[in-house]
């Protein structure tokens, strides 16, 4: 290589480190805007308010009950970094929101472009970011862009990808996967179908076609018997990761007992609900913006016939991304290629469990299949380019008319993108009465579970709203996503609570059990004789009391298992 190539290729090098970058900006700051389209909620919370902890000292989230998806070593420090720069307050879930989907939109690119370089690299880039680049307003928005909700998971995961794509085959490289795959499951067990297994099922299936047809020898699959392994591995030290947490007196986790099948009647609703969280992440739900849903698309002012034009074109990227899909099984058994089979995996495995579940209720719980987005994102990138070269109608070659045809609908999703970071922000229900509860010199109380840490982000700590999610009993609180210190009376002090009536989860009966709502009877149950004072305030009820509510708990609140909302066909 002459001293001129070299200068060359190293310019090169620095023009992608440089666009890579000042791409990365430039998604940030649309993704932030976008992520302020939807208001922060009680979820996002959650984790600020963990992270907080966590800033402060509290490494191992002592005395904290989190939920069965923890976040601790993905979300969690992520806005502990985002409060150390910006502090504590709502704007953190959209910061956070904001880094993780861009890093996840360039970590889908840069997987997607594998070793292609020069024009074909860089369509492999462009088709899956361009198939990631605009998500829909509304439900798609906040799963993508707002709070901890699986998709982080994601991010990592793609990462580990990144590594078996482009690491030579050496004995550190399935030890690094199987440590990093289990930092994922400690924070979230999705991992585990989104990544563990079909890595598993991926290299157990070649070693075996290797050994039984092929007559080669165990000790010449050592690489895939290796990551099989660590695969397998990464659950066993994870669980024990977690079990060491607790045993030092770290977090305790919420378990879920109703994870269970549904019931075959109502299978064919669930392939819908799932065929539907497909399109909305995919930007191509027009079913919910016709229907005028409150789980579909705000169109932000857009005219109706617009945003039923942009969700059909978004329909271009779930094609794209379906073909991929179906081509990477083609490469089940290539040596060459070892991801491509491994996402594909995922997919179906992610998807089957989803479906068949009783989880698979409405559009809002495609979170938990939200890896189907990147995942089909890199696989269109992937394999569809090859396809184009090789597009022909009879002798002639349609790869112009295609690439023209592609680079039209990635023109359409930037303009989507960019109408999506002009929108004014959405303030949270909660912060309205921040203000009156400071004049009033009311600083701390009890609430339910949508208001509690969403109003303590909201008014960066100075009032605290601590939840109270009554038990079936009616008499005992029930501890999720809260501290214990926060119920002793000794340390600290309650004497109001707050409901707000203008719920912004718009979910069924359920639902509203489920996240805690303080009926009258529950009230009484404190046995704390009525409230010296009752307030009414825009949508809030602020029931004030002259001593310490706490005092009327009785005990700290207990660690009872969750449910997941069902309908009666589930059960």
């Amino acid at each position: 290589m002459t001293g001129e190539e070299s200068r060359r290729r190293r310019r090169a090098r620095w023009a992608w480190v440089a666009g890579v970058a000042g791409a990365a900006v430039v998604l940030f700051i649309a993704y932030l805007r976008m992520s302020g389209t939807y208001a922060a909620t009680s979820d996002g919370a959650d984790q600020a308010l963990q992270g907080w902890d966590m800033l402060h000292g509290n490494l191992l989230l002592h005395g904290w009950t989190l939920g069965d998806v923890t976040y601790y070593t993905t979300e969690i420090p992520q806005y502990a970094l985002v409060e150390m720069v910006r502090g504590l307050g709502a704007d953190v879930v959209h910061i956070a929101g904001a880094i993780t989907y861009t890093l996840l939109v360039l970590a889908a690119g840069l997987l997607a472009r594998g070793r292609a370089t020069g024009r074909d690299g860089l369509i492999r880039l462009l088709v899956a970011v361009g198939i990631m680049l605009a998500p829909q307003f509304g439900n798609a928005t906040h799963l993508l862009l707002s709070q901890p909700d699986h998709l982080g998971t994601q991010l990592p995961l793609l990462l580990i990808f990144l590594m078996l794509d482009r690491a030579p085959r050496r004995w550190y490289i399935p030890v690094a996967a199987g440590a990093a795959l289990a930092w994922v499951v400690v924070a979230d067990r999705v991992a585990l179908l989104d990544a563990a297994v079909p890595l598993a099922l991926v290299c157990g299936a070649r070693v075996l076609l290797a050994v039984l047809r092929h007559r080669k020898s165990l000790a010449s699959q050592w690489y895939e018997l290796s990551l099989a392994a660590a695969a397998v591995l990464s659950f066993v030290v994870a669980e024990l990761a977690v079990r060491l947490i607790s045993a030092l007196g770290g977090y305790h986790v919420t378990p879920v007992v109703s994870a269970q099948l549904a019931h075959l009647h109502s299978l064919p609703r669930r392939f819908v609900v799932t065929l539907e969280g497909i399109l909305n992440m995919y930007g191509g739900d027009w079913f919910h913006i016709s229907q005028n849903s409150p789980f579909g698309p705000d169109l932000g002012g857009l005219p109706l016939a617009v945003g039923v034009a942009l969700a059909a074109v978004h329909l271009a990227g779930l094609a794209l991304a379906a073909w991929g899909f179906l081509r990477a099984f083609r490469h089940f058994f290539d040596p060459a290629d070892l991801v491509s089979p491994v996402l594909a995996t995922a997919i179906v495995i992610n998807v089957t469990a989803y479906t068949l579940s009783i989880v698979s209720l409405r559009v809002w719980d495609a979170r938990e299949i939200v890896a189907v987005l990147p995942f089909g994102a890199v696989l269109a990138g992937r394999m569809v380019p090859g396809s184009l070269d090789r597009a022909r109608l009879g002798r002639v070659r349609l790869t112009p008319v295609l690439t023209g045809g592609l680079a039209g609908v990635l023109a359409c999703y930037l303009a989507a993108l960019g109408y999506g970071a002009a929108q004014s922000p959405v303030a949270d229900n909660e912060q309205a009465v921040i203000p009156w509860l400071q004049a009033h010199h009311l600083t701390s109380g009890l609430g339910k579970y949508t208001e509690a840490n969403l109003l303590t982000l909201d008014s960066r700590g100075r009032i605290t709203i601590r939840d109270v999610a009554w038990g079936s009993g009616g008499d005992a609180p029930r501890s999720f996503e809260t501290k214990s210190s926060w119920y002793d009376p000794r340390h600290n002090y309650a004497n109001f609570i707050l409901t707000n009536s203008a719920e912004q989860w718009g979910m069924d009966g359920g639902f509203h059990r489920l996240i805690g709502l303080i009926p009258g009877s529950a009230i009484a149950a404190l046995q704390a004789g009525p409230p010296a004072h009752v307030y009414h305030y825009k949508t809030f009820t602020i029931m004030v009391w002259n001593h310490n509510l706490l005092d009327n708990l009785g005990s700290n609140p207990a660690i009872e298992p969750g449910e997941i909302p069902c309908t009666q066909d589930c059960l």
